[in-house]
């Protein structure tokens, strides 16, 4: 398994190592810390496969950690929590899925997928996600989050959808779907669907080698980029409220684009058309004629009565 800390249920993976070394458990309260052989680097020295040392997992479940041979499978029940350093892991069941490795691999096994069932939460002192199940695929480094409705709260955003929220791993892209709402201050982005993408902030700089990276994100050392939004989409802030059918959003920037019977509404004035431009920083919108005819407003000018402006 190729261990990686932007990942926070990848956590999970660590009950393996315990409870193949440990074997079935059962019983209240058990508690279990485990080396992580293939967690993921962290500080400190090399294991004697020659990989960098682990941090630590503890995992406690109030109903036992089970160890299904026939099925290579791990289970932890009950008010299961898997902590591993800043990272923890919360739900009613926690299970490992695990394969063997030939030998000409090193032998011993490879968790391959991870799952939280219940009342799901995962924290990091950056972020915290919350659902009813969550799945992490090693393999396609794909975590899917459920719930009613899955949710994402960060230091800056929140995003909440109530059928899932996937995290493509390795394309640092992050997809929700089922009335999909993003919130950052007083911006709000609604949709069918969001696509968010991410960068590293720290790409094409210039490497210092004293420099620690930031692990206690859930999605790593990475920030926000841009959105996408697809169906039904609407822009809201204190100044105006856009919708579209599809738009995109430079969160750098703060430049938001509006595709496909676009509507803007100041107030009492809107205005309608094809394509729209918005600066969401300086609140100034333009709005583009297209294949469907001119563009259209209706301007209903400030009065002494009206607290509204335009």
């Amino acid at each position: 398994m190729q261990g990686n800390t932007r990942t926070a249920l990848l956590a999970l993976a660590l009950t393996a190592a315990f409870a193949a070394a440990q074997g079935a458990a059962t019983g209240a309260a058990v508690a279990q810390t485990i080396d992580l052989a293939t967690g993921g680097p962290a500080a400190g020295g090399a294991d004697q496969q020659g990989r960098v040392g682990t941090v630590p997992i503890e995992v406690v479940a109030d109903d036992g950690i089970e160890w299904l041979q026939n099925d290579k499978k791990f289970i932890a029940r009950g008010n299961a929590v898997a902590t591993r350093g800043t990272t923890q892991v919360f739900a009613d069941t926690l299970v490992a899925d695990y394969r063997e490795l030939p030998e000409d691999q090193g032998g011993g096994t490879e968790v391959y997928r991870l799952t939280a069932e219940g009342s799901v939460v995962i924290k990091s002192p950056q972020e915290t996600a919350t659902g009813t199940r969550a799945v992490y695929t090693i393999d396609d480094a794909l975590l899917t989050l459920w719930g009613g409705p899955a949710k994402l709260v960060t230091p800056t955003d929140t995003v909440t959808a109530e059928k899932e929220i996937r995290y493509y791993e390795r394309d640092r892209k992050a997809v929700a779907e089922g009335d999909a709402v993003a919130v950052r201050g007083d911006r709000r982005i609604a949709a069918d669907r969001l696509t968010a993408f991410f960068v590293d902030p720290e790409a094409g700089a210039k490497p210092q080698k004293t420099a620690a990276k930031n692990t206690d994100s859930l999605a790593g050392d990475s920030e926000l980029d841009r959105i996408y939004a697809d169906g039904d989409v609407v822009i809201t802030t204190p100044k105006e409220r856009i919708e579209g059918d599809q738009g995109n959003y430079n969160a750098k920037t703060g430049i938001a684009e509006m595709e496909g019977s676009v509507k803007i509404t100041q107030g009492k004035s809107v205005l309608q058309g094809d394509r729209a431009t918005s600066n969401l920083n300086t609140n100034v919108s333009t709005l583009h004629s297209g294949s469907g005819g001119m563009a259209r407003g209706l301007l209903v000018p400030k009065n002494s009565g009206d607290g509204q402006g335009q």
